[in-house]
């Protein structure tokens, strides 16, 4: 397996993790706080109380992951734009015409019988 089928593999477990956080946990959660009620007598207190912590604490672990992933997302994007910038400056040193590409984007391409 390849560096990006791995990455892709990971990233997909990744992203489904996040449906395990929000049913695994609070239900876990709440088990215990039944375990909890049978062993006082007062059932069903714990189970209902560990069941509300468990569903606001897994929808906040999804949702700071889903900010914390957006964020990664978002220097990516700055640090890829910011190598086109600084390729596109060293092409306009070296002669090269802008175009655009498929996508409208501006790209450089060399003049016809200049050296690479």
């Amino acid at each position: 397996m390849d560096a990006a089928a791995k990455r892709d593999l990971h990233d997909a477990i990744w992203r489904s993790s996040g449906g395990f956080d929000l049913v695994l946990a609070p239900v876990l959660i709440a088990l215990l706080g039944l375990w909890i009620d049978s062993a006082a007598g007062t059932r069903p207190v714990f189970m209902l109380a560990f069941l509300a912590f468990g569903t606001v604490g897994a929808v906040l672990k999804v949702y700071y992951d889903y900010q914390r992933g957006m964020a990664e997302a978002a220097e990516h994007v700055a640090a890829v734009r910011e190598e086109a910038a600084q390729l596109r400056a060293e092409a306009a040193e070296l002669g090269a015409r802008p175009v655009r590409d498929l996508t409208g984007e501006i790209d450089s391409m060399p003049l016809e019988g200049s050296e690479s």
